[in-house]
Parts: C-alpha cells; sequence; structure tokens
C-alpha cells in the first residue's frame, strides 16, 4: 500500500534513496575532519547566498566569508558529481567557472551545500554549520539588460545601458549617453524578451526626443511627439504581433519634500499612445488618452488581447500625497484596431495604495505590479512593494520577498519560472538586480543577488542598477551604431488624434 501510494504521487524510490544518500554523504564529509571544531550555525556570507532556489544556468555564486579567520576552505558539493574544494588566504571565495557548470548541470532539483571551514591565527580549524541552497529544474533566460546610473536624480552626467551574460560574467556596453552629449536614455524594452526587438527613449537637449527602435537588425529613430504636444514616449511595451507598441506621454518633473523619501518626481500629465510601425504612424486612441485622467504604464498581455495600465484622476502638484493610480486593463482587436470598456482590477482609492507597472507572465498565469503610498514614480518610494494577482481568481497578494525599502521594475523570464527586480534592500539608496523562483502555486523564493566575478564587488560599487530586464540573448548592435542613430534625424511619423 505505501509503495502504491508513492507511485501515486510520482515520486521514485530511486529519487528517495538519493537523497537519503545526500543525508549520508554530508556526514561523513563532517566525520572524516579530525581536529576541526564544530560551529553549531552557518557562516555569515556576502552576498547571502543560503535557503534559496538557484538557476541550473547561473555564474558562479562567489561570495565573502564575513567570519574571522587566516584561511578559508569551502567545499560545494551536490547528489552527483565531483565536489568543488576552494582555497583562499582572503574571506572571498571565487568558484572555479567550469566544475561549477558541471555540478549545477548534474543536478537539477537537488540540494547545493556549502562547507565553509575556517582556520584561526593559532593554527586550530572550525567548520561550520552547512549553508544548503537548492538547484531549479528551469533555466533562467541567459542575458538581463539594465541601467548604470550614479545615485544623483538631478544629473544625467553618466548614464550607461548594458548587458550581462548570466551564465557567466561577461558584461558588454550597449548604449553610452556620452555619444549624444550626455543626454538620458531610459526604459529599454523588448518584445517577448527577445533581444532581436527593443526599444527605448533618449532625452537629449540637441539630438531632440527619440524614441530608439531594433527591429529585424536595423536601427532607427522615431519622433512620438510628431503632431501630438510637446510629450515625448516614456514607458513602451511591445504588442507580441511585433508591429505595435504603446507608449506612455508623460510630463515628468523632479522635485523634493520633507519625508523619508526627500527625491521624488511629479508627473503632471500623461496619456498612452500606439506607434504602428509598418505605417510610421503614432495614434492615440480616445479609450486610452481620456482628458479627466492620467494613464501611464502601458504593459501588453502576452496574447496581445488586453492592454494593462495604471491610471489617476487630475490633481494638483500640491496634492501630491494625494495620487493613487488603479491598476487598469482594456481589451483590444488588432485586427479592427477596435477598444473595449476600461476595467479596473484595483482602486488606488480603496486600498490606499497607488500601482504602477503591471507585467503579465509569459504564461498567462500571474500579474506582477508594484503597490506604494503615492504617485507613480516607485524607485524614489521606499514603501514601494511587489504585489502578484492571479489572474484565474483577481485575487493578489503582497509578496513575500520583499524587503523594507523599495523593491520595483520588475520583470519575468520567458519561462514565467523566474522574475527579476531592482531593490535597494542593501543600503537603501543603491538598487541592485536580484532574481527569484517561481513555483506552480505562486510561491516566490528567497530572492538571489546578481552575482559578480569579484566577491567583494558590491562592497566598493557606487552605481545603482535600474530598469532590469531579461533577454533570451545577447544584442547584436554596438554602442556606437546606437549612438549613430540618436544623433541622426529622420522623418516624423504621421499623427492621428490627441486629447490635447
Amino acid at each position: 500500500m505505501i509503495t502504491k501510494d508513492i507511485f501515486r504521487l510520482g515520486v521514485t524510490i530511486q529519487t528517495i534513496l538519493l537523497v537519503i544518500g545526500l543525508c549520508a554523504g554530508c556526514s561523513r564529509y563532517s566525520a572524516e575532519i579530525t581536529g576541526c571544531a564544530m560551529v553549531p550555525r552557518p557562516p555569515v556570507i556576502s552576498p547571502d547566498y543560503s535557503g534559496t532556489v538557484i538557476p541550473p544556468n547561473i555564474a558562479p555564486l562567489n561570495f565573502t566569508v564575513r567570519e574571522q579567520a587566516v584561511e578559508y576552505r569551502v567545499k560545494i558539493s551536490s547528489t552527483f558529481g565531483r565536489p568543488i574544494d576552494v582555497s583562499s588566504s582572503s574571506p572571498g571565495i571565487s568558484i572555479p567557472p567550469g566544475p561549477w557548470r558541471k555540478l549545477l548541470s548534474a543536478n537539477k532539483g537537488q540540494p547545493l551545500c556549502f562547507r565553509v571551514q575556517g582556520k584561526s591565527a593559532d593554527g586550530s580549524w572550525c567548520q561550520f554549520g552547512t549553508i544548503t541552497n537548492t538547484i531549479a529544474h528551469e533555466t533562467i533566460d541567459s542575458y538581463v539588460v539594465y541601467r548604470l546610473i550614479p545615485p544623483m536624480h538631478h544629473s544625467w552626467h553618466k548614464i550607461e545601458i548594458h548587458q550581462r551574460c548570466l551564465e557567466d560574467f561577461s558584461e558588454k556596453l550597449v548604449v553610452d549617453n556620452r555619444t549624444f552629449t550626455r543626454g538620458c536614455v531610459n526604459c529599454h524594452t523588448f518584445r517577448q524578451n527577445s533581444p532581436e526587438s527593443m526599444s527605448f527613449q533618449v532625452r537629449s537637449r540637441w539630438f531632440g526626443l527619440p524614441m530608439i527602435l531594433l527591429k529585424d537588425g536595423k536601427i532607427r529613430r522615431v519622433d512620438t511627439r510628431a503632431g501630438q504636444g510637446v510629450y515625448p514616449s516614456a514607458y513602451h511595451s511591445w504588442h507580441p504581433g511585433g508591429n505595435l507598441i504603446a507608449f506612455s506621454r508623460n510630463k515628468p518633473s523632479p522635485f523634493e519634500h520633507t519625508g523619508p523619501d526627500v527625491p521624488d518626481v511629479w508627473d503632471a500629465d500623461s496619456d498612452l499612445a500606439l506607434y504602428f510601425m509598418d505605417e510610421n504612424r503614432v495614434e492615440v486612441p480616445p479609450a486610452i488618452s481620456t482628458p479627466d485622467w492620467r494613464e501611464t504604464w502601458p504593459s501588453w498581455s502576452e496574447d496581445g488581447k488586453y492592454l494593462y495600465y495604471c491610471r489617476s484622476p487630475q490633481l494638483p502638484a500640491d496634492e501630491f500625497d494625494k495620487v493613487r493610480y488603479d491598476l487598469m486593463r482594456i481589451s483590444y482587436d488588432r485586427s479592427s484596431n477596435a477598444w473595449g470598456q476600461p476595467e479596473r482590477l484595483v482602486s488606488g482609492e480603496q486600498v490606499g495604495l497607488s500601482t504602477a507597472q503591471p507585467r503579465e507572465s509569459p504564461d498567462g498565469r500571474w500579474l506582477l505590479f508594484s503597490m506604494f503610498k503615492y504617485g507613480s514614480f516607485p524607485i524614489y518610494q521606499s514603501s514601494s512593494d511587489l504585489y502578484v494577482m492571479d489572474l484565474r481568481t483577481r485575487q493578489y497578494r503582497r509578496l513575500e520577498i520583499n524587503s523594507e525599502t523599495c523593491d520595483s521594475w520588475h520583470g519575468w523570464s520567458r519561462n514565467s519560472r523566474w522574475i527579476i527586480f531592482a531593490s535597494k534592500r542593501g543600503n537603501g539608496l543603491l538598487a541592485r538586480i536580484y532574481f527569484s523562483c517561481v513555483d506552480d502555486a505562486g510561491c516566490f523564493h528567497k530572492p538571489v543577488l546578481l552575482p559578480q566575478r569579484d566577491p567583494e564587488f558590491y562592497d566598493s560599487c557606487v552605481l545603482t542598477y535600474n530598469v532590469p530586464e531579461l533577454v533570451t540573448g545577447p544584442i547584436a548592435q554596438t554602442a556606437a551604431r546606437f549612438g549613430a542613430a540618436i544623433t541622426e534625424s529622420r522623418e516624423a511619423p504621421r499623427a492621428a488624434g490627441t486629447k490635447r
């Protein structure tokens, strides 16, 4: 009877024996060490790579041991394959990438154990409790694209967009604002995680306010303001069909006020518009551009039948702390270019919070979004948290992976098993990139900080990471080609309809 129950649950006796064998292996390793005092707790390491789930294709999780010693030994092991032994005279532990890849590849779904030993100045050794993580079955998209900026909100002195391979530590510059006299580049966006279809916004005193498009190997600039007032595009979302971008046109301005979050951004007005690539045409549909509302943060559903967005009523600037955006969606028929009626998913007024950046998972099951005290700019709000809605039930909740400070700007891997987001959970000032595994039940596992080649990298890095977007491969274009496209002049698109 027991055996039948086990097989009914899909669990094989072989799997059970493998887990038992792993535990026995851990004990045998400890017993083989002679003259080594046992410390009844795991070591403190930084970053805190413990008790979490990691992708099987992630680069080595190099770390620093925050325990006093003159020499360190680390053994990394799992169920199958040869363990990795690392010795270091410094607390920084660099894991050899070749053996790391082999170990992770051979142990999908298995535990990953870190056993740390430290040697004292008197020559005695101690061994700490085992750190255990789990290697996921599902991979994460192989690249992440992000913006690197100094932690200053009034300066565009140095802004760069980089791409980083998550399977190793290779990094490449995508766009550098010094190629066009230090203007602003922001909000890079991709079509379904593909590096072949990309857009981002430029703000330059000398070269205008174009949207830059990469499609079919070609880069071009588009003036989305043509015939539509003075506001450039800001937040973009590619329709899954590939030839249509929904974008917001915002009128933001930085300001400061008293309180825990001194820097802030006021969005005086915003609406949504569409850019039809094949026709080189901008359209402002009345359904998503109404005079009584500020509409922003557009995001297409995976099937392209809905556009998610956020909206708030028009309020004066002196009531900035009363502005709360609703989470909305509206149906759309691409074949007839027809819109349905706006549908409110979350009322900002009822919950007393503002919403931003809805992002549907590629499998259509979950909707990830931010909520915070007020306004539309979560990256300056320490109250910003990530929420998830089950689109089958419309029930939503605050994620268990949030921190005490700002968590925002999130995205999905193509297989819907990983999210990536920016968090200031280190010191409240500098945003770092984290990723989290998502299981079938919607459980988001302990976030993992983006690993670096130098174990002590984050101790000295004074740049902030934002707008992390997962992509399935590298962007083939060079920074020089993007820079040339920004400084070129192009014909403006035709325009139709506006609320102004």
